[in-house]
């Protein structure tokens, strides 16, 4: 039964495709005999230069963006930034539970402040005991005496100094610092929330300076370079903007075949990072060239052919040799040369020899 069902199918569809042609056959063998034109709307083919472009997509990035991780332990006490706020570099975003910390460098400073006192009284009887071994008011065991004790004294000192700066450096990270300038993109520390050493705390953009970063194929890599200028289309932007290529790799990405490919927007008012954006670039020129656009060609078997109208106005087939395929158009080898007229729309009925009627 199902076999059956198939057959049915296949023969409707074959009995309207069958239809639909022998319909447009109709038409065209009614045009012939009442005289009635086909209107067409054709292209005059000239010699120009044609330009090929690199086309690739990606999402906006700020060009020094930053992954803010958390360089202390403890708990969040207070969060002083949200989500979309800018932030310069040094700025806090929130603080932990510092009380420890604070103690810490309070000890740390006074044991500071000890071992410069005492630096300092060593460095004075050094100089007095060195003044009086040239007088030789003193022994040479006192006066070594003296130089071991500055020496202890300045020991002290630089492990005092680096005991203060290693529980500032803790302190100071007990406040969620801002490493560089910048709008908050993403916020994953939350008030409350216990945090470790590495934890992630922010995604800083810098949205004054965007970046795309993409990547091409090896086809298309020799063709940019440096400096290059780039077209820059932004879903949701009204306008397009203008950017340039800042770098280019020079070997394929791990584990892939495409090259790397950064391009710095110009003008980056009233985008924001994560945005799509596509870029076009500009890679070559086919000089001197007649070309059409791929929709007005036909294809039979392995041959192509367009329609063009002559003088009498008559469509008139023509089979023609392609050659490269640059974006949406096609460059013609031969079959056609300049100046003739090639019709861009209502082809699909015509037949060689028919009269036509060109509309602008």
């Amino acid at each position: 039964m199902k076999i059956q069902k198939l057959i049915i199918v296949i023969l409707t569809a074959g009995f309207v495709l069958t239809g639909l042609a022998s319909c447009g056959r109709k038409q065209v063998r009614s045009m012939r005999s009442t005289g009635e034109k086909q209107v067409v709307m054709v292209e005059e083919l000239k010699l120009s230069d044609l330009n090929e472009y690199i086309t690739v997509s990606g999402k906006l990035e700020g060009s020094n963006d930053v992954l803010m991780v958390s360089e202390t332990t403890g708990r969040i006490l207070k969060l002083y930034k949200k989500l979309g706020d800018r932030i310069a570099k040094g700025e806090r975003i929130g603080s932990t539970d510092n009380d420890v910390y604070r103690i810490q460098l309070d000890q740390a400073e006074a044991a500071k402040l000890a071992a410069e006192s005492s630096f300092e009284n060593a460095r004075l009887n050094l100089a007095a005991s060195e003044n009086l071994y040239q007088k030789t008011s003193i022994s040479a065991a006192e006066y070594n005496a003296a130089k071991a004790a500055f020496k202890a004294a300045k020991a002290g000192l630089d492990g005092a100094t680096a005991g203060w700066e290693a529980a500032r450096r803790n302190y100071n990270n007990s406040f969620l610092v801002s490493p560089a300038d910048g709008v908050i993109a993403k916020l994953m520390a939350l008030e409350g929330q216990y945090i470790t050493y590495g934890s992630q705390i922010a995604y800083i953009a810098n949205n004054s300076s965007l970046v795309i970063k993409t990547g091409v194929g090896e086809s298309q890599i020799s063709k940019l370079k440096q400096g290059q200028s780039a077209e820059i289309s932004v879903n949701g932007a009204a306008q397009s903007t203008r950017g340039i290529i800042s770098g280019v790799g020079l070997r394929p990405l791990p584990g892939a075949a495409n090259y790397s490919l950064e391009i710095r927007i110009l003008d980056s008012r009233g985008l924001q990072p994560g945005m799509v954006a596509t870029a076009r670039i500009l890679s070559g020129t086919v000089k001197n060239q007649l070309f059409t656009s791929i929709n007005n060609i036909f294809k039979e078997y392995d041959r192509y052919y367009v329609y063009t109208v002559n003088n009498a106005n008559q469509a008139v087939r023509k089979e023609i040799k392609t050659g490269k395929v640059i974006g949406e158009n096609v460059v013609i080898l031969s079959g056609l040369s300049a100046g003739e007229k090639i019709v861009t729309t209502g082809a699909e009925n015509l037949e060689d020899g028919i009269s036509v009627e060109i509309r602008r």
